[in-house]
């Protein structure tokens, strides 16, 4: 589980209140000695500076024992959100209350993975305002295909804010053949360690279409790392996974049948050297296989498989098999669909009507 600090105090009371507002229960522990004391609650009042949160009646016979000598955590499970309280107090025997926290973990929900730079790394963003040609230059903090974060001076906070548009002339490592266009999704305190504050701003940028691929070079790590686009098709329906959403898909699979959850991964796999098909070997692929299997067994597959798959097939071909690769199925019967789209693959690979290798788009002259 990947998670990320926030300490924006308007986003923590939001996120707060939400919990409040729809009465969600929160886990809480303490840990004395070898022992962890666990409760669940519901927050009764929040506020930028104060919070409250009420013990369930079921933990009635448990109030006591509760130790105000010993840190409490807390944590929200469906959003992975987590902090710490060293100091609270105890009122009326079961509510908690403590000063609103001013740092909350929070489950990472970014699609692309992002490549963190050290502070001293020195790498640069260069851009301007969409209403000013005067450009800036500030030092970025991390990087991935979908956006970017970078920190500025307190005397420089005024001069953007959140909803802002910007255009990016520059990125160190990135050669961009033009301006970059992003928004900026958020600004929030930046701290260079956990014991000490700076008077630095963190802000938070969204591209407005992602970039193809960026590269990565850190102080830190001497290989240079790429991390290529997610590519999928302009739809708002299901048109295939995510790196980080197949992983969590198989987790989700394995936590009741880990050989099912095994089975399908090698079979996704498997179903994966599909991207090596030539436009005609596609035409042909397409033309003889059963569509509804099909889309059933690629209810796991990736965003750029189904992409490279119907990116050249007429709109109502696309259309149709959007309409059944939108309806979700079983793990069960995804992974015998799967079983039965490998097969016929295996039958077309051995009669040579399909060859699924990279170089299969090479044409020797």
């Amino acid at each position: 589980m990947n998670l990320w600090s926030c300490y924006s105090p308007d986003y923590i009371e939001a996120e707060f209140n939400k919990l409040k507002e729809q009465v969600t229960t929160v886990e809480m522990w303490q840990n004395v000695d070898d022992y962890r004391e666990k409760f669940s609650g519901f927050f009764l009042e929040v506020s930028s500076q104060n919070c409250k949160v009420q013990l369930d009646e079921k933990y009635r016979s448990s109030y006591g024992r509760i130790n105000v000598q010993n840190a409490i955590f807390f944590h929200y499970a469906k959003r992975d959100m987590l902090f710490k309280k060293d100091i609270f107090s105890i009122e009326n025997g079961n509510i908690i209350s403590f000063k609103t926290p001013t740092e909350v973990k929070f489950r990472d929900l970014r699609v692309s993975k992002r490549f963190t730079y050290k502070y001293q790394d020195f790498k640069n963003i260069s851009f301007h305002t969409d209403d000013s040609e005067i450009v800036h230059s500030h030092i970025l903090t991390d990087v991935s295909t979908t956006g970017l974060s970078f920190v500025v001076n307190q005397k420089d906070r005024n001069k953007i804010s959140k909803d802002n548009k910007i255009l990016i002339v520059s990125l160190t490592d990135q050669n961009l053949e033009e301006i970059l266009e992003a928004r900026v999704v958020y600004l929030t305190p930046f701290k260079l360690s956990r014991e000490s504050n700076s008077e630095l701003i963190q802000i938070g940028v969204e591209f407005t279409s992602p970039m193809d691929s960026i590269s990565y070079r850190s102080i830190s790590k001497i290989v240079k790392s790429k991390q290529e686009k997610v590519r999928g098709l302009e739809t708002s329906k299901f048109n295939g996974l995510n790196p980080d959403e197949f992983k969590r898909a198989i987790s989700v699979v394995a936590q009741s049948n880990k050989q099912l959850a095994l089975n399908i991964r090698e079979r996704s796999e498997d179903i994966d050297r599909l991207r090596y098909l030539t436009t005609e070997m596609k035409r042909t692929f397409l033309l003889e296989v059963n569509h509804d299997l099909l889309a059933c067994a690629m209810r796991m597959s990736s965003k750029e498989l189904i992409f490279d798959l119907l990116s050249e097939v007429t709109d109502s071909i696309r259309d149709e098999f959007l309409e059944k690769l939108d309806s979700s199925k079983p793990a069960s019967a995804i992974n015998k669909a799967q079983d039965a789209i490998c097969k016929f693959i295996s039958e077309k690979e051995r009669s040579g009507e399909i060859i699924l290798d990279p170089r299969s788009y090479l044409k020797m002259v």
